[in-house]
């Protein structure tokens, strides 16, 4: 009897950690700076709406939340606690007090509050920090202390953050900005940068990292309608629209609901540029928006019936491998029934509105795809999507695919006497600590490279080499320690004729790579090919947990079989003494 009621505590706890480890928890932490530069960049506080909008996307499942704002001094604007109504509101209120009153802008001591408790990993939270800044490090008037700050975030507080699992997702409001730094952070990381070019900017970028932060299952709109099944237990709805622009939503029986009228279960909150309307449990059939065609539009759900996906990073190099993994959870446990399987259909759109299908290899409910060769240069979305017979759901992640190691650029200088050669390395990709660039002529003559203020590497180079290649070669190391190294060549000619300017266009760079026996294979108009060395370590607390899961599972298996052995013989036993009495 102790024997079976151990093991089946053993089950219950065995069950309980492949439940946790199915859905894990969000911890997403907000920086706002309020320094008196944004009366500049953000004068009509649109900071505002767009804390607003993150706020009213965030589930409140599961998830807890914190803002802070920062100029000289960091104020915790909204306590971290589980995000619930009533956070939620706190939250609004306390986002009108955004102002933009601070005498300086205290980076560090900003990073350093709103990640505090993050020291070591939690397999099972998902924990991300936002920080919105539109200027640099600056706590004193004296630059020293200003550049003592700026080394102590990139030396003591971002290796703390990063050995924390935790991604710290940065957005630039401004070109005053340090985009070295901020670039640097979001990519030791492994989170996301994006550059606002302006503050009406703002809401749509942290929808874009609420997607990174928060990932939340979402139903595609087609034609401005999607189809609500009957497992959504709440939706929410968000529509951008122009100014002055009725929205109106459309339900299943042809009802039409607006700001003005709508049923008890809406929740419906309108800012300048969007509105947010939350429905708790929701018709199921087909709804319809009115009045935005907006492609940032969302229909974002709560429901049992969730799309889970592997992590998708915010940044490539060309050559990396990106294998994508998808699965349903019905109650955060995977299907594998293949007669509901072979109804779904799972797919990846890309760019352009290809789409990539995934396959379930093994039969055991993962779908999975190799990306690595279907994706193009540049920013783009993609969008994982399970479709079956009376459901869709969909994750969307925004990600920049297959970066160079470095931007190589040749230009003539004024009177054309000779060359500048410029080198920008992908601090996305590559750490700056350690890194090495070298170039030389394809006659052995080294290139003079110095390293300038922002991470540029610029080369002057005389007239009389025109006609020759020039051989840049790069070694450094990844944020995650693997090392890498490329080389690339361009060739010198000035712009004369228009022939000669597209004869430079056609022939201006060859990428060359080593391979493991250092041999060099040259290419033409590709991205650099990059060969890596990873340091090999084994993860021995890893398997010494697989080993005592698999000792659990055989222990279950074995009690529960001798139990079912022994209930079998007792039958037997007096079921052979009935036919002896007889």
């Amino acid at each position: 009897m102790k024997a079976c009621t151990r093991s089946l505590w053993l089950l219950c706890l065995f069950v309980c950690l492949g439940v946790a480890q199915a859905a894990p928890k969000n911890d997403v932490r907000v920086v706002i700076d309020v320094s008196g530069s944004m009366k500049q960049t953000d004068p009509r506080n649109l900071r505002a709406p767009a804390l607003r909008l993150l706020v009213g996307l965030l589930p409140e499942t599961e998830t807890r939340a914190g803002v802070w704002t920062f100029g000289q001094y960091v104020n915790m604007a909204v306590r971290l606690g589980p995000v619930d109504a009533r956070w939620k509101q706190r939250a609004r209120g306390e986002s009108e007090k955004i102002h933009s009153r601070g005498l300086y802008t205290n980076i560090e001591e900003a990073l350093k509050q709103a990640s505090a408790g993050w020291n070591r990993p939690d397999q099972q939270t998902r924990r991300n920090l936002i920080l919105l800044t539109d200027g640099m490090v600056d706590i004193s008037r004296n630059a020293q202390r200003n550049a003592a700050s700026r080394k102590r975030i990139l030396t003591t507080l971002l290796p703390r953050i990063k050995r924390s699992g935790a991604h710290v997702h940065t957005i630039a409001l401004s070109d005053k900005v340090d985009t070295d730094l901020l670039r640097q952070i979001s990519a030791a990381t492994g989170g996301s940068h994006i550059q606002a070019d302006n503050a009406g900017m703002l809401e749509r970028a942290f929808l874009k990292l609420f997607e990174r932060s928060a990932p939340a299952d979402s139903l595609p709109i087609r034609g401005n309608r999607f189809k609500v099944d009957t497992s959504v237990r709440d939706m929410t709805v968000l529509v951008f629209r122009e100014e002055d622009t009725p929205v109106s939503l459309v339900t299943p029986q042809g009802k039409s609901t607006n700001f003005e009228q709508h049923p008890r279960n809406f929740t419906w909150h309108r800012e300048q540029s969007y509105e947010l309307i939350t429905v708790k449990k929701p018709a199921a059939g087909s709804w319809l928006v009115k009045g935005s065609s907006d492609h940032d539009n969302r229909v974002m759900i709560v429901t049992n019936l969730k799309l889970a996906t592997s992590e998708i990073p915010p940044a490539l190099l060309a050559g990396d491998s990106l294998r994508i993994e998808a699965e349903l959870l019905d109650k955060d446990k995977r299907i594998t029934r293949q007669a509901f399987l072979n109804l779904v259909e799972f797919s990846i759109e890309l760019a352009g509105g290809r789409k990539l299908l995934l396959r379930d290899e093994n039969r055991d409910g993962r779908y999975v795809a190799d990306l690595a060769r279907h994706l193009p240069g540049g920013e783009q979305d993609l969008i994982v999507r399970a479709k079956g017979p009376t459901f869709e759901r969909e994750l969307r992640y925004g990600t920049s695919h297959f970066l160079r190691i470095a931007e190589v650029k040749l230009s003539e200088d004024k009177d054309k006497s000779g060359f500048y050669l410029s080198v920008i390395p992908h601090v996305e990709i590559l750490d700056p600590e350690g890194l090495h660039i070298r170039a030389s002529l394809d006659d052995g003559k080294a290139v003079a490279l110095h390293e300038e203020p922002g991470g540029l590497w610029l080369a002057e180079i005389g007239r009389d080499e025109q006609g020759r290649f020039v051989e840049i070669h790069i070694d450094g190391k990844r944020h995650n320690g693997q090392k890498v190294a490329a080389s690339m060549r361009k060739k010198l000619v000035l712009a004369g004729a228009e022939e000669k300017v597209a004869e430079h266009d056609k022939e201006a760079e060859h990428v060359s790579s080593a391979d493991e026996h250092g041999e060099q294979e040259a290419q033409s108009e590709e991205p650099a090919d990059v060969h890596s060395e990873e340091d090999q370590e084994t993860n021995w607390l890893l398997i010494g947990w697989i080993t005592m899961l698999v000792n659990i599972v055989a222990g279950i298996i074995g009690v529960l079989g001798f139990q079912f052995w022994k209930k079998k013989k007792a039958a037997q036993d007096a079921e052979d003494e009935k036919d002896t009495t007889v």
